[in-house]
C-alpha cells in the first residue's frame, strides 16, 4: 500500500511539474532560475512546480531606431502567429529569428538589428504561446516546428530575397531542426545557438541545476509532459533531427552551458550532413552569446553570412 501510494504521488507530482513547465500563467510572478534559488525556494519548487508568466514583448524595433512592420500569418494547425519584419533597402537575403523557451521575439532585437545592418531582411517571430501569437502553452520545439514552417512559407509568399537563413536560440534551434526533419522545410542555411541534444537530457540537466537526483522524476515528467501536449518527449531529440539538415550550418555554443552542455552542441554538429562549422564561446553559459561576447558573435556570424551570399546576384535599385 505504501509503495502504491508513493508511486501514485510521484506520478501526480511529475504531472503537475510538467504542466507548470509547459503552461504559461498570465500575469504571475516568475520563478527565479534554478541557480539563484535558495534552499527553501528549491523545496517549494520541488513541491509545487515552477511559475512561468506568458512571455510578452516589452520592447520593439522602434526602441532601437528601426522601422518595422507587424505581420500576422497562420500555421498549418490553425494558430495565428505574429512577428515583426524589418526590410532594408536592397536586401541581400533574409533571416528569420526564433527565440528560446519562456521568451519572445523581443529578446532577439539586438541580433535582428545586426542582421538588418548587414543588409538582410529580418523577420522576428513570436512562437505559439508567446508575445502576440495565439496560445498559452509551449511544447519545447515540437509543435513550434510548424511555426518555423509557416514563417518560411510566409517569407516566400512576400517574395523576400534569398538566401533564406534561419536563426534559432535554444528551443528556437530545436524547432528549426524538427521543421527540417519532419516538415521538409528547406532553408538555405541555419544558425543554431545553444541547442540541447535530447529532451530527456535537457530535463535531467534542470534537475542537476537544482542539485537533486533526476531519476526517475525526469523520466516521469517527460512522459506526462508528452501526454499533455500530444507527443513522446523521449523521441524529441534535435541530435536525431539534425541528420536531415543538409544546408549550410553554423553551430554556436557556450563552453559553460549547463542547460544544454557543450557536448550536446558538438553531437548536433557531428550529425549535420551539409557544410558546417562550430564555434564555442569561452566562459559563456546558456545565455545570449551575442550578449556574452558581441565581438566574437558578430565576427563569426558576419563571416558565415558572407559565405552564404557569395555569388548571389543582388536586386536592382
Amino acid at each position: 500500500m505504501v509503495l502504491t501510494v508513493s508511486f501514485l504521488g510521484l506520478n501526480l507530482l511529475a504531472y503537475q511539474h510538467a504542466r507548470a513547465m509547459l503552461t504559461f500563467q498570465g500575469e504571475a510572478e516568475r520563478t527565479p532560475s534554478p541557480q539563484s534559488l535558495t534552499f527553501g525556494q528549491k523545496v517549494n519548487v520541488l513541491a509545487r512546480g515552477v511559475t512561468i508568466p506568458r512571455p510578452k514583448n516589452m520592447r520593439s524595433p522602434q526602441d532601437l531606431g528601426l522601422v518595422s512592420e507587424t505581420v500576422r500569418y497562420s500555421t498549418a494547425d490553425g494558430l495565428n502567429l505574429e512577428g515583426c519584419l524589418i526590410v532594408p533597402p536592397r536586401p541581400r537575403g533574409t533571416v528569420i529569428l526564433f527565440h528560446g523557451y519562456t521568451a519572445s521575439r523581443a529578446t532577439l532585437l539586438e541580433q535582428g538589428q545586426f542582421f538588418h545592418e548587414q543588409g538582410f531582411a529580418t523577420l522576428l517571430v513570436d512562437f505559439r504561446g508567446s508575445g502576440g501569437s495565439d496560445g498559452s502553452t509551449t511544447s519545447l520545439g515540437y509543435h513550434e516546428a510548424q511555426d518555423v514552417d509557416a514563417s518560411v512559407r510566409y517569407a516566400r509568399s512576400r517574395e523576400l530575397p534569398g538566401p533564406l537563413i534561419l536563426y534559432g536560440f535554444s528551443m528556437g534551434g530545436t524547432a528549426i531542426l524538427r521543421s527540417i526533419a519532419a516538415l521538409d522545410t528547406r532553408p538555405d542555411a541555419v544558425i543554431l545557438e545553444s541547442v540541447f541534444a535530447r529532451m530527456l537530457g535537457a530535463v535531467r540537466n534542470r534537475f542537476d541545476l537544482m542539485g537533486v537526483p533526476s531519476f526517475p522524476a525526469a523520466e516521469l515528467m517527460l512522459f506526462w509532459g508528452g501526454v499533455q501536449v500530444g507527443f513522446s518527449g523521449f523521441d524529441h531529440n534535435p541530435v536525431e533531427y539534425s541528420s536531415a539538415c543538409r544546408c549550410a550550418a553554423l553551430v554556436l555554443h557556450g563552453a559553460e552551458d549547463r542547460n544544454a552542455k557543450p557536448e550536446e552542441g558538438r553531437a548536433i554538429y557531428e550529425h549535420l550532413t551539409g557544410s558546417k562549422e562550430m564555434v564555442v564561446f569561452a566562459g559563456a553559459g546558456h545565455t545570449s552569446l551575442y550578449a556574452a561576447d558581441p565581438k566574437q558573435w558578430t565576427t563569426v556570424v558576419s563571416q558565415f553570412l558572407v559565405k552564404q551570399t557569395e555569388g548571389v546576384t543582388q536586386p536592382g535599385p
